[in-house]
């Protein structure tokens, strides 16, 4: 019996098997930026059903989509959030710029000091995300050990001292808090005139704001929308979160308990003051370049 069933496995099955053939022009439909971008909210069966479609000829079952996307590389990734792109050849945009490089310029004739200021928020998902495990493994953490109240951080760096003042407030930076802390400026520089480098917040250009700048003798300097790389604090509270991010888990993993407000103190004691200057020049190499390249 055996031996009939070997020689019955033997002959061929009059129904043959089908094979997926895609062409070129199929493959290059699947595989193109503009498809994946279309298709970006489907998932593998929808996918498959508009392919049928858009192709009634070749019909992809879901699972030779996953297996053709996998043979080329298509992988499930997280969607990449990017900030816009400013094109400083537009006109508008080109007189932002040149007026901000001038005031720039203006501030190191009259050798002001030049402090670059901005807020951060400090809130449940600044958290570390990723440590080394084992395989088909992840380090667990308890979801109600990082649940810590948002605190903002409003700091001022400069080229010479790097960090030179810095306050944490809950929650948010409201026009009084700001008001705060650029008397706490003025005192720092002992009521000298000092020039002031900030982003566009709303609580930066209140009526309040530009009078008490008049009174402090602070020369505000803008930064142009959609360009935090001019601003080198940006880079330093990459630093400084990422110094929280490590006390954080640390404190979590020992079953400590966590005050959000003396981490970030920490945090900020931290980072070398030397990394804290290169942040502040590196804005500036930013500045430099952008302006050597529409000189061009």
């Amino acid at each position: 019996m055996k031996q009939y069933r070997l020689q019955a496995d033997k002959v061929p099955s009059l129904i043959p098997k089908r094979r997926l053939r895609l062409k070129k022009l199929h493959k290059d439909y699947l595989l193109s930026e503009k498809t994946l971008q279309e298709w970006a909210h489907l998932s593998i069966k929808q996918r498959a059903k508009l392919f049928h479609r858009t192709f009634p000829e070749v019909k992809l079952s879901h699972t030779s989509l996953w297996r053709f996307y996998k043979s080329n590389g298509i992988r499930f990734k997280y969607i990449q959030k990017v900030k816009k792109v400013i094109d400083f050849h537009n006109q508008e945009y080109h007189a932002m710029f040149m007026h901000m490089v001038e005031l720039l310029e203006q501030a190191r004739e009259q050798k002001l000091p030049i402090v670059l200021l901005d807020e951060a928020v400090f809130t449940f998902n600044t958290f570390k995300t990723k440590a080394w495990s084992l395989p088909y493994k992840c380090i667990q953490v308890n979801d109600f050990a990082i649940k810590v109240k948002t605190q903002a951080f409003i700091g001022g760096i400069t080229l010479d001292d790097g960090l030179l003042e810095w306050v944490i407030h809950p929650k948010s930076i409201k026009t009084v808090e700001f008001q705060a802390f650029l008397h706490q400026l003025s005192e720092r520089f002992k009521g000298k005139p000092f020039a002031l480098f900030l982003d566009n917040l709303s609580v930066h250009k209140t009526n309040l704001s530009k009078d008490l700048f008049k009174e402090l003798g602070i020369s505000p300097i803008f930064n142009i929308p959609y360009s935090p790389q001019f601003n080198g604090i940006e880079s330093y509270f990459s630093l400084l979160k990422g110094e929280y991010k490590n006390l954080l888990l640390q404190r979590i993993m020992k079953g400590q308990s966590v005050d959000a407000v003396q981490l970030i103190k920490q945090a900020t004691e931290m980072v070398d003051p030397v990394k804290v200057k290169k942040c502040v020049q590196y804005g500036f190499d930013c500045i430099d370049k952008q302006l050597q390249e529409l000189k061009q």
